[in-house]
């Protein structure tokens, strides 16, 4: 897509930049029938209903040019940062927020970290968005607690940038890693935002996982859920739940959802979901998701439909195993990676499952990344 950012072929974090947006689409198509083509059907690619300034979550470091503070974009290919006023698959907000920030960290001579003296206090700032209320956070990420100036700061900022619903501050000692971190204070606000998915209401915190592309969400949740072909009366095994948005939603449509992820703070994020959302058919477990569904299975109990959205490298052997003992009718598996999702197909059909159909959705455009959508089925479950 010619022009569209000066800066996508030096990040490298946009690889598709050179090709229209419909030859783009074209290229992620054929990647899923290349790796599950030979499994399952697979259907013409949903494209995102925004392909610019879609990301919800945008990522910014600073780093010094002299005696100036520059804002930059990570770059992946070298590790290394690039001075970059803006970002093209980031919002407005985000790019201007970003440089406000900038010019607030060179007054207040916040010094950018640097990794390889040690020295430096800042290391990164995540700007997040919930776009169907308007409302916005940024979180500050420092090498530690000793936050210079912080209460001017935060005056200065929220006077810069009304448009910040609140701002926090993170501390992350590992030298090895730009961002995330563990939440310290509250600049202002009340270090959080809220939004609105399917039309239920999701609270983000500053370390919350939430999908980055709204819009196409929704569109990738709507079809996760026909496909489960819930009546109301079903058990539905929600597993790597995060902070519980696919089983909140398809708890509308489900007798009773159970809710498994090994991260703690995600779990107690989805409580607060549920308890927001009013709604009491869904148990939310901070475990593993081999060694609940052992449980389960080992407890006797029944499950029909399971939704499996597991991180980039997809299921364990042992996860896909303890699934396939509690004999779901259909498993709906959702994934940001069609070569291991691929993988952990092929395990299931040893276990009895067969793939059904595979729905691609752009959920990153301009990158190489596509979001895919597969339905699975086991037509001789005895009950």
């Amino acid at each position: 897509m010619k022009d569209f950012c000066r800066y996508a072929k030096k990040c490298n974090s946009c690889q598709l930049c050179n090709l229209s947006y419909e030859e783009q689409l074209e290229y992620k198509e054929r990647l899923c029938r290349r790796l599950l083509g030979g499994l399952c059907r697979v259907e013409r690619i949903t494209e995102s209903p925004e392909i610019l300034g879609y990301r919800n979550k945008a990522q910014f470091v600073y780093k010094r040019e002299g005696k100036r503070i520059v804002s930059g974009i990570y770059k992946s290919a070298t590790h290394s940062v690039m001075a970059a006023d803006s970002c093209a698959i980031c919002s407005e907000l985000a790019n201007r927020v970003s440089g406000e920030l900038c010019r607030l960290f060179q007054s207040f001579k916040i010094a950018p970290y640097d990794p390889y003296t040690g020295r430096g206090w800042l290391r990164s700032v995540i700007i997040r968005e919930a776009r169907a209320t308007g409302e916005s956070m940024a979180v500050i990420i420092g090498a530690d607690s000793i936050f210079p100036a912080k209460r001017t700061f935060a005056t200065a900022l929220k006077k810069a940038c009304p448009e910040l619903s609140t701002a926090v501050c993170a501390v992350n000692s590992d030298p090895d890693r730009l961002f995330g971190g563990r939440q310290t204070e509250v600049l202002f606000g009340d270090g959080k935002i809220t939004d609105i998915l399917c039309g239920e209401r999701f609270i983000i915190s500053a370390a919350s996982f939430y999908q980055i592309n709204r819009a196409q969400t929704e569109r990738l949740y709507t079809k996760a859920i026909e496909l489960a072909a819930l009546t109301g009366g079903e058990t539905v095994l929600d597993a790597y739940c995060g902070v519980g948005t696919i089983g909140i939603t398809a708890s509308r449509k489900a007798g009773m959802v159970l809710a498994v992820e090994l991260n703690p703070e995600a779990i107690r994020n989805a409580r607060s979901n549920a308890e927001l959302n009013g709604i009491e058919n869904i148990s939310f477990t901070a475990a593993d998701s081999r060694l609940y569904a052992k449980e389960l299975q080992e407890r006797g109990e029944r499950v029909d439909v399971a939704f499996v959205d597991p991180p980039r490298a997809g299921c364990t052997a042992g996860f896909l195993k303890s699934l396939s003992r509690l004999r779901p009718v259909r498993i709906v598996y959702i994934s940001c990676n069609p070569e291991t999702q691929a993988r952990d197909i092929r395990v299931l059909g040893r276990l009895g499952y067969k793939a059904q159909m595979c729905y691609p959705f752009d959920m990153f455009p301009h990158t190489k990344h596509v979001e895919t959508l597969v339905m699975m089925s086991r037509d001789n479950v005895p009950r």
